[in-house]
Protein backbone atom coordinates (compact mmCIF):
# COMPACT_ATOMS: atom_id res chain seq x y z
CA UNK A 1 0.00 0.00 0.00
CA UNK A 2 3.00 2.16 0.48
CA UNK A 3 3.97 1.88 -2.72
CA UNK A 4 0.73 3.09 -4.06
CA UNK A 5 0.40 6.00 -2.39
CA UNK A 6 3.83 6.95 -2.93
CA UNK A 7 3.28 6.52 -6.32
CA UNK A 8 0.12 8.64 -6.11
CA UNK A 9 2.04 11.41 -4.35
CA UNK A 10 4.62 11.76 -6.69
CA UNK A 11 2.02 11.47 -9.81
CA UNK A 12 0.14 14.52 -7.86
CA UNK A 13 3.55 16.27 -7.34
CA UNK A 14 4.23 16.03 -11.14
CA UNK A 15 0.88 17.22 -12.23
CA UNK A 16 1.59 20.32 -9.92
CA UNK A 17 5.36 20.78 -11.35
CA UNK A 18 3.79 20.45 -14.98
CA UNK A 19 1.12 23.28 -14.00
CA UNK A 20 3.98 25.82 -12.97
CA UNK A 21 6.25 24.92 -15.64
CA UNK A 22 2.96 25.79 -18.68
CA UNK A 23 2.27 28.70 -16.49
CA UNK A 24 5.69 29.89 -16.09
CA UNK A 25 6.56 30.60 -12.35
CA UNK A 26 6.90 34.26 -13.04
CA UNK A 27 2.85 33.87 -13.40
CA UNK A 28 2.43 31.64 -10.67
CA UNK A 29 4.08 34.03 -8.70
CA UNK A 30 2.12 37.03 -9.52
CA UNK A 31 -1.04 34.54 -9.17
CA UNK A 32 -0.32 33.93 -5.92
CA UNK A 33 1.00 37.03 -4.28
CA UNK A 34 5.13 35.84 -3.78
CA UNK A 35 8.69 36.55 -5.04
CA UNK A 36 8.94 34.38 -7.83
CA UNK A 37 12.27 33.09 -6.29
CA UNK A 38 9.73 31.48 -3.54
CA UNK A 39 8.50 29.48 -6.61
CA UNK A 40 11.49 27.93 -6.96
CA UNK A 41 12.28 26.99 -3.25
CA UNK A 42 8.77 25.43 -3.50
CA UNK A 43 10.31 23.21 -5.68
CA UNK A 44 12.70 22.22 -4.08
CA UNK A 45 13.30 18.60 -2.20
CA UNK A 46 10.30 18.48 0.35
CA UNK A 47 9.63 21.63 -0.33
CA UNK A 48 5.67 23.27 -0.54
CA UNK A 49 5.23 21.31 -3.52
CA UNK A 50 5.99 17.92 -2.47
CA UNK A 51 3.71 18.73 1.24
CA UNK A 52 1.33 19.79 -0.99
CA UNK A 53 0.94 16.37 -3.08
CA UNK A 54 1.01 14.43 -0.10
CA UNK A 55 -1.74 16.69 1.37
CA UNK A 56 -3.62 16.31 -1.84
CA UNK A 57 -2.89 12.47 -1.48
CA UNK A 58 -4.33 12.16 1.80
CA UNK A 59 -7.29 13.75 1.54
CA UNK A 60 -8.25 11.77 -1.14
CA UNK A 61 -8.14 14.67 -3.76
CA UNK A 62 -7.51 13.40 -7.24
CA UNK A 63 -9.27 15.13 -10.10
CA UNK A 64 -8.64 13.33 -13.13
CA UNK A 65 -6.97 15.69 -15.97
CA UNK A 66 -9.59 15.15 -18.76
CA UNK A 67 -8.73 18.85 -20.97
CA UNK A 68 -5.28 18.90 -23.15
CA UNK A 69 -4.53 22.74 -23.31
CA UNK A 70 -2.04 23.21 -26.40
CA UNK A 71 -0.52 26.54 -26.62
CA UNK A 72 2.03 28.93 -28.53
CA UNK A 73 4.76 27.06 -29.58
CA UNK A 74 3.55 23.34 -29.25
CA UNK A 75 0.02 24.41 -30.94
CA UNK A 76 2.20 25.87 -34.63
CA UNK A 77 3.85 22.64 -34.68
CA UNK A 78 0.79 20.35 -34.27
CA UNK A 79 -0.70 22.54 -37.06
CA UNK A 80 2.04 22.03 -39.03
CA UNK A 81 2.23 18.29 -38.40
CA UNK A 82 -1.59 18.58 -39.20
CA UNK A 83 -1.43 20.26 -42.28
CA UNK A 84 -0.75 17.12 -44.68
CA UNK A 85 -3.96 15.38 -43.04
CA UNK A 86 -5.90 18.37 -44.15
CA UNK A 87 -4.22 18.73 -47.43
CA UNK A 88 -3.64 15.70 -48.79
CA UNK A 89 -0.56 15.88 -51.09
CA UNK A 90 -0.94 14.94 -55.00
CA UNK A 91 1.16 13.66 -57.53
Amino acid sequence: MDYAISRNVRAIEARIRKGIILTTPKQVAKAVGVHESQITRWQAENGFVEKAARLLDAIGFDAPIQDVIIQGDEARALIQMLEHVRYPKRK
